[in-house]
């Protein structure tokens, strides 16, 4: 594939740029129970929040694009801008306001910069592919340090692959995973260089992540791959993505028992059905879910002074699904519409890629796979991280694409043939009896 969005032809600042957000998608961390009672704004998280987002917000406004910023009030996007407000407003009395004030900055910041960067489809597949580009580097700085410290790096941990007992934890597991989905996925449908040995790089981490939903999804995946490879007669993509999902079953035949025994956390038959726990989380948190909710960021945190359950008195509340996270948040009028928002637009992509079928559809509609089930197991999608910029990376695709412009063409009915005569017969015809 020679598409030019396929090279980052963007200037030095914008890429030094991107890397800021990117990064900076990362900083967000579970406070302690001491900063909700204590307030106040420790050092770290100005230098690794207020500032690199401010240095972003200030690039998107005055840089020669800046008047695309109303793109960001497409009607579309309402439903998101309604959960910020929703949130930042119902965080006024939660137990840190200018906590919820500030994550809600950051989701607004992060908008404004996928609309200045996503203006039109080419620049959305590039800014996408450029973003795996970082993952991929992170993943590699990843291992490198799990090398270089190794009480840092490959924790010991059961596995379903028998010889290999341990993941990486410096990022942890499920952000391990999830980036080495997003990075496997934009190899297997792009074109780059050194393909096999980064695929067999990302392969490797996203076995060490030992991330039940990432393993899932990859399957996913590979199944999208075959069929984009059938649809378009590419046989030989087919055969590889059967070959790697053999590959995979490969490595569990005959280790049924531990796979199981990893897949429920080592939990019985009659406790199954709580995956792990998170289904106790859920319940007790729907229980406090109400029109209005407890602030952005901070909802499900406030479970800490409601209940006395150990679970919830650790210092920091997760309760591993987007959509209960954002109902605690920005309560149900909030929250409500964004959710919607999400759903549809997962279903609209599906279409998409049934209807016109195309690489680029077919990518998209993986991640959009990834993130129906990691909003089932995290929070990710209701707070500022990399899982929500890259969410809005996908909004912007289905904004600005009707229809991809490699889509495969629907097939044209062939013309009836029609039998000329020739000149004599013409002649023969006209001839007077």
């Amino acid at each position: 594939m020679t598409s030019s969005w396929l090279n980052d032809d963007t200037t030095i600042g914008h890429k030094i740029v991107r890397a800021i957000m990117f990064l900076t998608s990362f900083s967000w961390t579970f406070n302690p129970i001491q900063d909700y009672i204590e307030g106040g704004a420790p050092i770290e998280k100005v230098v690794t929040r207020m500032i690199p987002m401010c240095c972003v917000a200030a690039y998107c406004l005055f840089s020669h694009r800046g008047s695309q910023m109303r793109q960001m009030f497409r009607p579309g996007l309402w439903p998101l801008l309604w959960y910020v407000f929703f949130g930042v407003v119902c965080g006024l009395t939660s137990a840190q306001p200018a906590l919820c004030a500030w994550k809600g900055a950051e989701i607004i910041i992060m908008l404004m910069w996928v609309s200045f960067s996503c203006y039109d489809a080419n620049s959305t597949r590039r800014e996408f592919i450029a973003m795996t580009r970082l993952i991929e580097v992170l993943l590699w700085v990843t291992v490198v340090l799990a090398i270089i410290n190794p009480g840092l790096g490959l924790r010991r941990s059961a596995s379903v692959i028998p010889w290999l007992q341990g993941y990486f934890p410096i990022l942890n597991p499920n952000a391990v995973g999830f980036l080495s989905v997003a990075a496997f996925a934009r190899l297997l449908f792009f074109s780059a260089k050194a393909k096999p040995l980064r695929l067999a790089f990302i392969t490797g981490t996203l076995i060490c992540s030992q991330s039940r939903t990432s393993y899932a999804v990859t399957l996913l995946v590979l199944a999208v791959f075959i069929i984009d490879g059938l649809r378009s007669r590419q046989t030989i993509r087919a055969v590889f993505a059967l070959s790697a999902m053999a590959g995979m079953l490969f490595l569990l035949l005959g280790h049924h028992d531990a796979m199981v025994h990893i897949i429920t956390r080592g939990q019985s038959e009659e406790s199954m059905d709580t995956l792990s726990g998170r289904t106790d989380y859920w319940e007790f948190a729907l229980r406090y879910v109400s029109w209005l909710g407890n602030g952005i960021a901070t909802g499900s945190r406030s479970l800490i002074f409601v209940t006395g359950q150990d679970t919830f008195m650790r210092g920091s509340v997760n309760l591993h699904n987007s959509y209960i996270e954002a109902l605690m948040g920005a309560g149900i009028i909030g929250a409500a519409p964004y959710i919607a928002l999400i759903g549809f637009n997962i279903i609209r992509q599906g279409y998409r890629a049934i209807a016109h079928p195309s690489i680029s559809q077919g990518l998209f509609l993986v991640m959009a796979i990834a993130f129906a089930a990691r909003s089932m197991t995290s929070v990710v999608l209701a707070v500022f991280s990399y899982d929500m910029l890259m969410l809005m990376i996908f909004f912007a695709w289905l904004s600005h694409v009707r229809t991809d412009d490699n889509a495969t063409p629907p097939a044209k009915r062939p013309k009836p043939v029609v039998y000329k005569k020739t000149l004599y017969e013409q002649k023969s015809l006209q001839a007077p009896p």
